[in-house]
């Protein structure tokens, strides 16, 4: 089954592996490093620091060459990281704030209440008198991911419409590392946590899925329909890429 997805650059654990060290101009640098079934070196910046993942007959000084090569860049990377604001831990208490579909919403507590409501820049959770946060949270979440997908649903259909076919069948993703994913058999997943972002990034990623049912590629003539469904598409890829940190951690 082809699928193509639109990725989602988030901070990833880095992969299991050695620890190994090397000296980048004055700085000493550490790396996780593993071998495996690839055929060039590779390299990546993450939450974790460098990761370097290499073709298993590659001897270690061809590694550490290559990293020396590519210094400028894993020191700008990892500088990135080091300065990048952090996501948000959210507690789930009285007067905390997240953003959703953009906007800063503030939790408000409503013991003896089963309901949970969105008002007026409150986002209202009934609870028993007794409840723990972790049930808080748990009930919370339930809810976000409801109202997220009977959000997106509706953007899928108008972008459907403006394609001129069937709304596809619609799922919910919690992908770590992708936004959506669009099957050959017309099946889209969209990331729940985009619930968090501007309704215009929801939209590129909606329009961007969407457009695969069209084009299952990223050729010329896909990013032309994408295009016309999304003319801003190049700003909203763009701001995408940075937009880590806005997921807060539920």
């Amino acid at each position: 089954m082809t699928k193509t997805a639109l990725q989602l650059e988030l901070p990833v654990a880095a992969p299991a592996g050695s620890l190994k060290h090397v000296q980048l101009g004055s700085q000493i640098v550490s790396y996780r490093f593993r071998r495996g079934r690839r055929r060039s070196i590779g390299l990546s910046v993450g939450a974790e620091g460098l990761s370097v993942a290499a073709p298993g007959y590659t001897p270690i000084h061809e590694v550490e060459a290559f990293i020396h090569e590519k210094s400028r860049w894993v020191l700008k990377k990892l500088s990135e990281w080091r300065n990048a604001p952090k996501p948000q831990t959210v507690t789930w208490v009285d007067g905390e704030t997240f953003a959703l579909f953009g906007d800063m919403v503030a939790i408000e507590l409503a013991p003896g209440s089963r309901e949970i409501v969105l008002e007026e820049g409150r986002l209202r959770i009934g609870l028993a008198p007794d409840a723990a946060p972790a049930a808080v949270r748990k009930r919370a979440i339930a809810w976000l991911k409801a109202r997220a997908r009977d959000f997106f649903a509706g953007r899928v259909q108008h972008y459907a419409d403006k394609l001129r076919v069937p709304a596809p069948t619609l799922a919910l993703s919690s992908a770590r590392t992708q936004w959506g994913i669009c099957t050959e058999g017309g099946h889209v997943r969209i990331n729940w946590r985009l619930a968090h972002l501007p309704v215009r990034l929801i939209d590129y990623v909606v329009a961007h899925e969407l457009a695969h049912l069209k084009q299952m590629n990223h050729s010329k003539r896909f990013w032309a329909v994408v295009e016309s469904l999304y003319p801003d598409c190049e700003s909203a890829r763009r701001e995408l890429r940075d937009c880590d940190h806005r997921l807060p951690i539920l």
